[in-house]
C-alpha cells in the first residue's frame, strides 16, 4: 500500500478488500453440495434381502390364482396384471386404479427368463410411479 498526501496530511493508501477467502469457502461449499446433493434426492426403492426360514429356499406355486396380490407379469407378449395382457398404459392406470383401493400397496413383478432386463426395468418403473409402496420379484421355476 502506498501513502498517499492529500489536503488532510498523510494517509494510508486504499484498503482493498481480499476476496480470495470468500471465494475459496464459496467453492468448498459448491463442490460439497454438488457432491451431497444426488445422496439426498435418490428416489429409488430401498431392496429387503429375503430371509429364508426353512431348509428350502423355493416356494411351491399352487394351482389357484391368489386375488388379494396384484401381480404384474412381464412376459415376451407383454406386461400381464392379473393375467390381463395390457399395454403399458393402460396397465400404468390399471395399476393406479387398483392400488388406489386397498391399504396393502405391494405388486409382485414376476419376470420370465427370456425377457430383456430393460422390460423389467420398465415394469418396475411402471409400478412405482403407479403408487407401489413396495414392490416384490417372484422368479418361477422353469420360467
Amino acid at each position: 500500500m502506498a501513502l498517499k498526501n492529500n489536503k488532510q496530511g498523510l494517509t494510508a493508501g486504499l484498503n482493498d478488500a481480499n476476496i480470495t477467502p470468500l471465494a475459496d469457502v464459496t467453492t468448498t461449499l459448491i463442490v460439497v453440495f454438488l457432491i451431497t446433493m444426488p445422496a439426498l434426492m435418490w428416489n429409488g426403492f430401498d431392496v429387503n434381502q429375503a430371509q429364508t426360514g426353512g431348509e428350502s429356499n423355493q416356494v411351491e406355486p399352487t394351482e389357484e390364482l391368489d386375488e388379494s396380490l396384484l401381480t404384474l407379469a412381464v412376459t415376451p407378449e407383454g406386461l400381464k396384471l392379473n393375467g390381463t395382457l395390457l399395454s403399458d398404459d393402460e396397465i400404468a392406470s390399471e395399476l393406479e386404479r387398483k392400488l388406489s383401493l386397498r391399504d396393502d400397496r405391494t405388486v409382485v413383478i414376476v419376470p420370465d427368463d427370456i425377457v430383456a432386463l430393460g422390460r423389467v426395468v420398465t415394469a418396475l418403473d411402471i409400478a412405482k410411479a403407479s403408487g407401489a409402496e413396495s414392490l416384490a420379484l417372484l422368479n418361477r421355476i422353469g420360467g
